[in-house]
């Protein structure tokens, strides 16, 4: 094109003002971006919130407050009361920190630890009381003296009545040998604990019993890449400081939206300075293959950095801060604006190396080049601003920046570039490329046309025939590692469906409603359980209420003693001791049996015990005495017990269940693995069914994927209609459109087909992929199409091939290289990304030739510009 030579030829004669002046705007834009630069990391604003679905989900929030992004705290402990003593520490040292917290809540704590006798079956509440009223002649003592020495007073009480005949040694075996067993554990620096609770019950704690949540609300900074990573932080020093640790039999995990979202970018951020190192790497190495000078690899690489500190200025003046998404417009625009230099420069160097000065050779390789980048970068801007319109917020965004930057990138390859040559005037090259073997595949091809094309057609029709088989995971933790402990931690509380986040939420007119909806779901065979407000009322209240009553009386003064004797010191607890010691070997003595076996080691035990350093004692007595007043203040509580109605329940569950115009909230939870893509479809298809407007996260998750694959398709369409109507306005010929955009669809047939085929589901990440795959195969088309319509002949054999081939080169193994990455999202779109650069190669190199035959007669072509 005459005036882009014409321009390139102006550039060429005055470098240093071009240079000066490109690098002068190019620091005021910098200088913008570092006072300006603004990014969110807020994933909730990556879809328009005016979807039909989220809108709905916006209405119910407003209704019932549900949770927003919290940071659950799973401790789990090797007793339920060690569970309970960390738990109940580490919620009271997050509620001091109000600057951190908006709101800490203990689901398993407060109303639920006083009532919830009441929410067991009425045979079992009165086997665990009988099981209190039994343990009394030990609770007691040990609630006057809940020390050391009140444990071993109680016990040599105990045994002396074995040794006067009034019990069986057989009758203390639980107490023994548990007892015997931590002593033992202590003795050999093992971690060690005691459960009372598993004492009196005689039955090994259930795994539930195990396990207690704290629910925090956190304050959370957008502004950084990790928005809770303050809060997160606090939590885990908090625990540290509170002497929690496995070595102590109590593990602290965090999990919840908000960590989940802080890890998976922690993960994204893990290696990253590694896998851009190897994508550097790459693209030098394939630029000195490409171009073979050191000085133009920097004017390239210098070229493509100005352009994308003028992208970033322009996104952030017009989005005012970049999306997670959004941002990915860095590795797009240095893809292709590295491509256009490619092969402005590779022209360059084929004029070059015909013998043209520097001057000449530019304003040819402008002359020769300039049109087919011009056609290039507008095609693929507008695939890029296809997606501007739609409700991916994440992606319009991206398209709109992305689109525009081509622009940008074009302009500085064809102006500070050329200057840039111009300044650093490269040596010609030494010799030419061999072309024989690209002379064969040239002649081949087209020699075997039609063999050629009728290979493309059959792939391409075996690749639409497993398209059926492509599948799209919407389940966005399939995309996080199960190794980061947020994403192990949740898949763990899934396991139950009381903690499962997988739940289905409805609205009735009333809580009748509401109990008429619930009943109809736990019908359904998909659904595990349903529930509603009065689900929360306890059935068979009054005859467990009774028993509770009668326990409360009869444990009255042995739970809470009117004299609770001081501490001890080390020296009062050395002689109960040895005093229990001396006990247990006449209550063993002349018996024989696994009874008395037991009572000799905890006698060995307890004298080695009161020979140890005070430092032990104090060992001994933390690991056995928390949990009993732990214990004891439970039983406290649950014996406290009174009626639960509709109106008694805390304002807290009833504001999250019921609204205050009378409509009633009901929650549904699937059957089976929730993390089951198939599991949550059935469950949703049955639920929705019944309940079309239901809302909950897996709809969300659901129509999220929906929503943007749609996007997708949508942008897709629009751009192939875009950039058809493009070349028709340029090529004017409906073959000449056909034959650029049919290598086109073959790519992205093979690149699908082989995601069928090696098992790799699209999904929110690797979409991506494709409208990079888009954007550079109708560059690279572009490029084959005008040199066949200016008459070129063995295409193959051209300097337009080895930039092509290079370009493909460095953007696959530069984008490649996320390949590597240890979240499973990023290195899925490396994948798909290298199979798609790599398919965009050969149908450049193979079908395209065979597609275009022998050349064209020459359009005319404007004289060169000489300098």
């Amino acid at each position: 094109m005459q005036s882009i030579a014409r321009w390139v030829a102006f550039c060429r004669d005055h470098a240093a003002l071009v240079a000066g002046t490109v690098l002068l705007l190019a620091a005021g834009a910098l200088w913008f971006v570092v006072t300006h630069f603004a990014m969110t990391t807020d994933t909730d604003s990556l879809l328009s919130r005016h979807l039909p679905w989220r809108e709905r989900g916006a209405a119910f929030s407003r209704l019932f407050q549900p949770e927003g992004d919290q940071i659950v705290v799973v401790v789990d402990g090797k007793t339920p009361e060690l569970a309970e003593a960390a738990a109940g520490a580490i919620a009271a040292r997050l509620a001091g920190r109000p600057d951190l917290f908006h709101d800490i809540e203990r689901p398993d704590a407060g109303f639920f630890a006083r009532e919830g006798l009441l929410y067991e079956t009425t045979p079992k509440v009165r086997a665990d009381l009988a099981q209190l009223v039994a343990a009394q002649p030990f609770l007691g003592p040990l609630a006057a003296d809940p020390s050391l020495r009140g444990l071993m007073s109680t016990m040599s009480t105990a045994l002396q009545g074995v040794t006067s005949g009034q019990a069986r040694l057989g009758d203390l075996r639980r107490p023994i040998g548990a007892l015997g067993a931590t002593l033992r554990d202590i003795q050999a620096g093992r971690p060690a604990s005691f459960s009372w609770r598993a004492l009196i019950s005689g039955e090994p704690p259930a795994p539930r019993e195990l396990r207690r949540l704290v629910l925090a609300s956190p304050v959370l900074d957008f502004a950084r890449l990790q928005p809770g990573a303050g809060p997160s932080d606090f939590i885990r020093q908090a625990a540290r400081g509170l002497g929690f640790g496995p070595a102590l039999g109590v593990t602290v995990r965090l999990t919840g939206p908000a960590q989940l979202q802080d890890e998976e970018f922690g993960t994204l951020a893990q290696g990253a300075g590694l896998i851009a190192s190897l994508a550097l790497g790459a693209i030098v190495l394939m630029l000195w293959l490409a171009v073979r000078s050191p000085r133009l690899i920097g004017a390239i690489l210098f070229t493509t950095l100005m352009g994308l500190i003028g992208a970033t200025a322009g996104g952030l003046e017009i989005f005012g801060r970049f999306n997670v998404i959004s941002v990915a417009f860095i590795p797009l625009f240095v893809g292709l604006g590295i491509d256009f230099g490619i092969q402005f420069t590779v022209r360059f160097r084929a004029e070059q190396s015909g013998g043209l000065s520097t001057g000449e050779a530019l304003t040819a390789a402008a002359a020769g080049m300039g049109r087919s980048l011009a056609l290039a970068a507008t095609a693929i801007a507008a695939g890029f601003l296809a997606f501007a319109p739609t409700a991916y917020v994440g992606v319009s965004q991206l398209g709109v920046i992305a689109g525009a930057g081509m622009f940008l990138a074009l302009a500085l390859n064809l102006t500070l570039l050329p200057a840039l040559i111009t300044l650093i005037a490269p040596k010609a090259p030494a010799r030419a490329a061999d072309d024989a073997p690209l002379e064969r595949l040239d002649g081949f091809i087209l020699g075997h046309r039609r063999a050629v094309l009728g290979v493309a057609l059959l792939a391409a029709a075996g690749s639409a025939a497993l398209l059926p088989w492509l599948r799209f995971d919407f389940n966005p933790l399939h995309l996080r590692s199960p190794k980061v402990e947020s994403v192990s931690t949740l898949l763990d509380l899934m396991r139950d469906p009381d903690q499962s986040p997988n739940t289905l939420e409805m609205t009735a007119p009333s809580l009748v409603a509401a109990d008429a909806l619930a009943a109809r779901l736990a019908r359904l065979p998909e659904v595990s359980q349903s529930r509603t407000l009065s689900d929360f009322i306890p059935a068979d209240q009054a005859p467990k209420l009774a028993a509770i009553a009668d326990a409360a009386q009869l444990l009255d003064l042995t739970l809470d003693p009117l004299i609770v004797a001081p501490a001890p010191s080390d020296g009062e607890v050395i002689p109960s001791l040895r005093q229990t010691a001396l006990d247990l070997r006449a209550a063993a003595a002349g018996v024989a049996g696994p009874d008395a076996g037991a009572a000799r080691r905890l006698a060995a035990s307890l004298d080695w015990l009161a020979s140890q350093p005070p430092s032990v004692r104090a060992k001994a007595a933390e690991t056995l005495i928390p949990g009993l007043t732990v214990v004891l203040a439970q039983t406290r509580e649950a014996l406290q017990a009174q009626p639960v109605s509709l109106q008694s329940l805390p304002h807290e569950i009833r504001r999250d269940w019921l609204a205050v115009d009378g409509r009633a909230r009901v929650s549904a939870t699937p059957r089976g693995d929730s993390n089951d893509n198939a599991v949550l479809e059935r469950f949703i298809a049955a639920v929705t069914a019944i309940s079309p407007d239901a809302v909950g996260a897996p709809i969300d998750t659901r129509n999220s994927g929906r929503t943007i694959s749609g996007a997708f398709i949508e942008a897709g369409a629009l751009s192939f209609a875009a950039i058809t109507l493009l070349l028709f306005l340029v090529l004017r010929r409906a073959r000449d459109v056909a034959i650029t955009m049919a290598p086109i669809v073959l790519t992205g047939l093979l690149t699908l087909a082989t995601c069928v085929v090696i098992g790799q589901s699209l999904n929110f990440a690797n979409i991506i992929a494709l409208p990079l795959l888009f954007g550079i195969g109708v560059a690279f088309h572009i490029y084959f199409v005008m040199a066949w319509r200016s008459g070129a002949a063995h295409l193959l054999q051209s300097s337009l091939t080895r930039a092509i081939f290079f370009s493909a080169l460095a953007t696959a193994t530069g984008f490649g290289s996320l390949w590597a990455s240890s979240h499973p999202g990023t290195a899925s779109m490396g994948k798909v990304l290298m199979i798609s650069l790599l398919w965009t190669l050969v149908s450049a190199l193979l079908f395209q030739p065979a597609l275009m035959g022998p050349p064209r007669n020459p359009e005319p072509t404007p004289a060169p510009i000489t300098p």
